[in-house]
């Protein structure tokens, strides 16, 4: 009996062991390959960053991206609008933390911005994002608020950087006060495989062993023939 329980102890250890480390390799995420998204905030700007999330794009975990890389750009009159990730305001590179069916997403670091010429300006849009993941198909929703306050324009030219305040929106009164809902859909690229199956061979192993060593002890016990 004392070999018995410690067999079912030493199976169920192998089962935890197969969850926990399963979930390590789940969070080694390495991009959003976001296939739709909108935004939810009224005025031009609005119209102009649903337009963007429309498109198909790429956030990639673990690093920044320039004007140009996350979507493509939206060009009207002079202006060419785009998505991008930046340090500017002490905010950390996309993060990426998968727990079972839950997805949770650190994207403080992401900008709206325009650029004409040489000139860049550039507005926080970013946040903690959270939503669903589906282990079997890497697919992903994610979503995120947004509250736009007064504040002056930030750009590239360290001109006028005071007063950013969380990255008002040219400080126009379409924008001001106004909380924006972004929402993203897709994939994820590098996560792990679906955790189920590791879990399930670590435990048909220690059902495999706790059989072969109740076995094992019987046979020991069985008198021997003459």
């Amino acid at each position: 009996m004392n070999h018995l329980r410690r067999s079912l102890v030493f199976a169920l250890m192998l089962v935890v062991l197969g969850s926990v480390t399963t979930r390590g390799h789940a969070a080694l995420v390495t991009e959003l390959d976001f296939t739709s998204g909108a935004v939810n905030l009224p005025g031009k700007h609005g119209q102009m960053l649903d337009r963007l999330f429309g498109q198909d794009g790429q956030i990639l975990i673990g690093q920044y991206q320039p004007l140009g890389q996350i979507v493509d750009p939206i060009t009207r009159g002079h202006r060419s609008y785009s998505l991008f990730t930046s340090n500017m305001t002490g905010a950390p590179a996309p993060s990426a933390t998968i727990n079972g069916n839950s997805i949770s997403v650190d994207l403080s670091s992401l900008f709206f911005g325009w650029q004409r010429g040489d000139q860049i300006r550039a507005w926080n849009i970013g946040g903690h994002a959270t939503g669903l993941f589906n282990p079997q198909t890497s697919e992903f929703s994610l979503s995120w608020d947004h509250v736009f306050n007064n504040g002056h324009h930030h750009d590239n030219n360290g001109n006028d950087h005071k007063n950013y305040n969380n990255g008002s929106l040219m400080g126009t009164q379409e924008t001001n006060g106004h909380t924006a809902t972004f929402f993203l859909q897709g994939t994820l690229g590098g996560a792990a495989p679906v955790a189920i199956p590791a879990t399930l061979y670590l435990y048909l192993t220690g059902v495999f062993g706790l059989g072969s060593w109740s076995w094992w002890s019987r046979r020991r016990r069985m008198p021997a023939v003459a």
